[in-house]
């Protein structure tokens, strides 16, 4: 019997009670470790490991030691956050410095090709598709060629007397901005040695209620009125406020929404996203894929933030343009159609009518995208492998613009509108990879110290399968850095992912080498596996079988 056939009856046995079920079983899993499948993935960020890959002798080592794990596949992050890489490319500029450091002029990709290859290893490049620019250092193409930026939709509060003048004020949660000055809720207590010179108190009906100074309290601390607000004043706040905020006097929040270059928007910390409505910024990064598949002897390549940066991204003109002719019509108001801030700090952001809409399309924007740049670089590679990095808290992962789930899951969700679902892209991909970074193995570690079971590399790897739903295997990741100090905790969170998932991926080799847990690594995996996207037909199989037990 051929492989696909005895794959195929595996699948016609663990799909066939599915019939009188809602859910689809996670058969694709079943069959993996019927078969004895385990993918075991080794990421190796860029940045994190510059000192160690910029030399043959490190690469070496490192490839050997995977070899010793029984890894399957090593993951090479290319093209970190800044846009710069770490191979010889025509289109992007070579990472030769980094934090004050000078690398030299070497080959990473080119030195993993060539020890994987000795070793038997699966070899894969990753890149960050749309962050072309590192925001700590200000640096990379999004600051030299700033109309590649995606726009942010950003906000500035104030806080008002009756005078009309105001201060600038932001929630406990936003990021930390020198000159704003802290709003609290009634849910949260001011401690009295925070450093404030004076605290408003305003009530829900808008008016001040006090101003009291720290001295006052007695090392107690400080609430809000019921319903209403605190703000922590520092001194020349103060000033401003001893005149205008007496008792009684009324005082009110404003927001005045901006769009901003995201270079400029608090909102994202890290990285310069490009837009992937602008035809520059995506004809870009699907000629560096084109060209590391072309170049290299890769088995696979990998998509990293393949997305926007959070909700608040991209508002731009070309990206509302896209949207209302995807839309079939004008935003009355862009973009408080789709999103507009309370003026008061730390309510959530008011859903306009264009809401659901506009999730559904910024999800269908990447999943074209992903169409289009698989098919692309297929045209020049057809032999070549997919895979795919994302967060596994798929309920809250839509504020990013990414469906990853198959495009066959249905379940609705409040901010999903009715064909969110054609926007998923899991059948595009050869492998998943989603970032189960909890420090808790299982669910009942969970329960014994009464803490959430969601928040467990068991419960995120379940969920992580579910949502796939066998278009593609996953691989349940791992963050090291959750488990420092606790090998034996590690060794279980891997068991953990390899249960529960298909496999397992380990970010980042950097933290395996400071805690010295190689051999954590080598007793958590002590047989010889093939990876389940190594399998001929398993996973057209697996797609096979979801359609029959629909």
């Amino acid at each position: 019997m051929d492989q696909r056939a005895l794959l195929a009856g595996a699948f016609l046995a663990a799909a066939a009670p599915a019939s009188a079920q809602s859910k689809i079983p996670d058969f694709a899993r079943s069959v993996s470790a019927n078969l004895g499948l385990q993918g075991r993935v080794l990421w190796v960020d860029a940045t994190a490991n510059l000192d160690r890959v910029t030399t043959p002798e490190g690469v070496a080592d490192l490839v050997g030691r995977a070899q010793r794990a029984r890894f399957t596949t090593i993951v090479v992050d290319v093209k970190p956050v800044v846009g710069h890489v770490l191979y010889k490319s025509r289109f992007a500029t070579p990472l030769r410095h980094w934090r004050g450091k000078s690398y030299p002029d070497f080959d990473v990709l080119a030195a993993f090709v060539r020890e994987c290859r000795k070793a038997g290893l699966e070899i894969a490049a990753a890149l960050n598709v749309f962050s072309e620019g590192h925001k700590h250092f200000s640096t990379g193409l999004a600051y030299e060629k700033r109309e590649l930026q995606s726009t942010a939709y950003t906000v500035e509060r104030r806080l008002l007397a009756a005078d009309g003048s105001g201060i600038p004020v932001r929630s406990p949660a936003d990021p930390d901005e020198p000159g704003k000055t802290v709003v609290y809720g009634d849910d949260h207590l001011v401690p009295p040695n925070g450093g404030s010179a004076l605290s408003a108190l305003i009530d829900p009906q808008g008016r001040v209620e006090g101003l009291v100074s720290p001295a006052l309290l007695n090392g107690h601390p400080l609430a809000a009125p019921e319903d209403g607000h605190v703000a922590d004043l520092g001194s020349s706040e103060a000033r401003w406020a001893e005149p205008r905020l007496r008792p009684g006097e009324s005082a009110r929040f404003e927001a005045q929404g901006r769009l901003v270059p995201v270079t400029e928007a608090p909102t994202e910390r890290v990285a310069a996203f490009v837009s992937p409505y602008h035809p520059e910024a995506r004809s870009r990064q699907i000629a560096l894929l084109r060209e590391v598949a072309e170049n290299y002897d890769v088995d696979a390549l990998v998509f990293d933030r393949m997305r926007f940066a959070n909700l608040y991204n991209d508002f731009g003109a070309a990206a509302r343009e896209a949207f209302e002719a995807w839309l079939g019509r004008k935003a009355a108001r862009w973009p408080e159609d789709v999103i507009a801030f309370d003026p008061v700090p730390g309510e959530p952001m008011r859903r306009g009518p264009l809401y659901r809409p506009w999730l559904e399309f910024r999800a269908r924007t990447i999943r074209e995208f992903v169409r289009e740049a698989t098919e692309a670089v297929r045209a020049v590679k057809p032999s070549i492998q997919f895979g795919v990095y994302v967060g596994s808290w798929y309920p809250e992962y839509y504020p990013v613009g990414v469906n990853w789930a198959s495009e066959k899951f249905r379940r609705r969700y409040t901010w999903a509108s009715s064909a969110y679902h054609e926007a998923g892209y899991a059948e595009f991909f050869d492998w998943i990879t989603t970032g189960c970074y909890y420090p808790v193995p299982t669910r009942d570690d969970a329960r014994r110290l009464r803490q959430d079971e969601d928040f467990t590399v068991e419960a995120a790897a379940e969920l992580s399968v579910a949502v796939v739903q066998n278009a593609a295997p996953v691989y349940a990741g791992l963050y090291v850095l959750d488990y420092r100090g606790r090998p034996d905790d590690f060794a279980r969170a891997i068991s953990t992912a390899t249960r529960r998932s298909q496999g397992v991926m380990i970010f980042d080799v950097s933290h395996v080498y400071e805690y010295g847990w190689w051999s954590v690594l080598e007793a958590a995996c002590p047989h010889p596996a093939a990876a389940p996207h190594q399998v001929p037909a398993l996973t057209a199989e697996s797609r096979a079988a979801v359609d029959a037990a629909r």
